[in-house]
């Protein structure tokens, strides 16, 4: 797999293409405030010259490498590559999408782009094009210096010439105008070059379904190359279309790390990514370990076997990516808080091809839905999460129900002052009587909820006995 690099690779061409720019006046762009109508901050229909106009992202703050967005046949600047819009600032780019003729526009763009302080990018710049603005892209990338190209449904009509750099081409196997195959040879002959196909997709890449849209993630992730630090919005899997998200932290360093998967709590219907566990953030990103906090659907719009599937595909995309993340797939842990903590120990008690993790921490989790049922009052919150509350049902999803003595480690956490104090002990009680490895940490007088715990330093003691607990399970 090829991957970006962020240092310049400029060739003679390019230098004297940077000195002519360097040399030119650069008074500030002139455009419409309003943008494109697509991208808050965006500043629309700014004139590069002979009438030529483009989009252009660039906000404020640390310069950032950026993309020049080539369109096809068809369409213009706010079509047909829009998709990419949120793709490429999800990887850090601020982008420029183009009207044009023919090359020499492009040509001129660029050089509008890079005039020195009109705007805010540093000097790596890939280019984007799709259909016939794929091969405008590639004969205009070696002269221009650019680091990178990302071709969508690449129509070449004569054969190109080789390119040096990284590219990445996203190309429909059920392409008719533009056959996959021809593509994929067109790859093939170049050094760096990686070919994605996606499975039944057409031409036009804005027609592709949402079942096609991993593309986004493999594309975001080629651009970002080997950057560490925080990734935002990492599409994990699409159930019914919906795009459920997961941050994550990769730390710096050559790994592979251990990594834990974080799914928040919020009595199955509230809560995301940050909420909840907040806390857990800077323990683990500090102590070394690859993090990913998700989303998962809520109810009352799913029950709780379908959480409990997205927990496990979480782990599936974490393990099949590990790669990319630098995490060691045999050594994940998931960790789940107060709804999402039966959620954890629930998956971690199951057999589950492809997201099998090594250990489980789970705080003030509950983990016997029967005992709720004697309280009449339950009832609504149990059909809430389970639609059929009866006692299979309730049984069938209880952790308390499927402890052994080959489960993965367990760590339980938990406050005295919290009413699921007395389940906990229940439940480890039952992991003892069956020989399960597993540990326990009580807060005297904590409540439930662990932002509730932050500020009091007498219960601090938590994180350090948590990573140390970490550390010895997964190494």
């Amino acid at each position: 797999m090829y991957k970006m690099t962020r240092a310049p690779l400029f060739i003679d061409l390019a230098l004297v293409f940077a000195s002519a720019v360097a040399a030119a006046s650069c008074p500030p762009a002139q455009g419409d405030a309003n943008g494109n109508y697509m991208t808050p901050g965006a500043l629309g229909n700014v004139n590069y010259g002979s009438g030529m106009t483009l989009d252009a992202y660039a906000p404020e703050g640390k310069p950032k490498p950026f993309a020049v967005l080539i369109h096809g046949s068809s369409g213009d600047k706010s079509t047909h590559l829009n998709q990419l819009f949120p793709v490429l600032e999800r990887a850090g780019y601020s982008w420029f999408s183009v009207n044009y003729r023919g090359l020499d526009d492009i040509r001129a763009a660029i050089r509008y782009i890079r005039c020195p302080g009109r705007f805010n990018v540093n000097q790596h710049m890939i280019l984007a094009g799709e259909d016939t603005g794929a091969a405008i892209a590639a004969a205009v990338a070696e002269e221009a210096g650019a680091q990178g190209l990302v071709l969508f449904g690449a129509r070449f009509d004569t054969r190109p010439a080789p390119v040096e750099m990284p590219v990445v081409m996203v190309h429909g196997s059920a392409d008719e105008e533009s056959p996959a195959a021809h593509a994929d040879s067109v790859c093939k002959s170049w050094k760096r070059c990686r070919f994605l196909p996606v499975a039944g997709g057409i031409h036009s890449f804005e027609n592709w379904h949402p079942d096609q849209w991993s593309w986004k993630e493999d594309v975001t992730a080629w651009l970002r190359g080997d950057q560490r630090g925080l990734w935002k919005d990492i599409v994990y899997a699409r159930p019914d279309g919906r795009d459920l998200l997961m941050d994550a932290l990769i730390p710096q360093g050559a790994g592979p790390f251990p990594a834990v998967i974080i799914a928040h709590g919020g009595g199955w219907e509230a809560g995301d990514k940050i909420t909840y566990i907040s806390p857990m953030l800077r323990v683990l990103a500090d102590a070394g370990f690859a993090w990913f906090s998700i989303d998962y659907r809520l109810t009352p719009y799913v029950r709780n076997p379908e959480q409990l599937e997205d927990l496990r595909a979480a782990i599936r995309y974490v393990r099949a990516h590990a790669d990319r993340f630098h995490t060691d797939p045999k050594r994940i842990a998931i960790l789940g808080e107060s709804a999402s903590g039966q959620m954890v120990a629930q998956v971690g008690s199951e057999t589950c091809s492809g997201c099998e993790v090594k250990a489980v921490v789970s705080f003030y989790g509950v983990y016997d839905f029967t005992a709720w049922a004697k309280d009449p009052g339950s009832r609504p919150a149990l059909n809430r999460i389970f639609g059929d509350s009866n006692t299979q049902t309730l049984e069938r999803y209880s952790p308390l129900f499927h402890v052994r003595a080959d489960l993965p480690p367990i760590l339980l956490i938990q406050g005295t002052k919290d009413e699921l104090y007395a389940g906990t002990l229940a439940y480890a009680e039952r992991l003892k009587s069956v020989g399960a490895r597993h540990e326990l940490i009580v807060l005297d007088g904590a409540p439930h909820g662990m932002e509730n715990w932050a500020g009091h330093r007498e219960w601090d003691f938590y994180q350090k006995r948590m990573v140390d607990w970490l550390h010895a399970a997964l190494d």
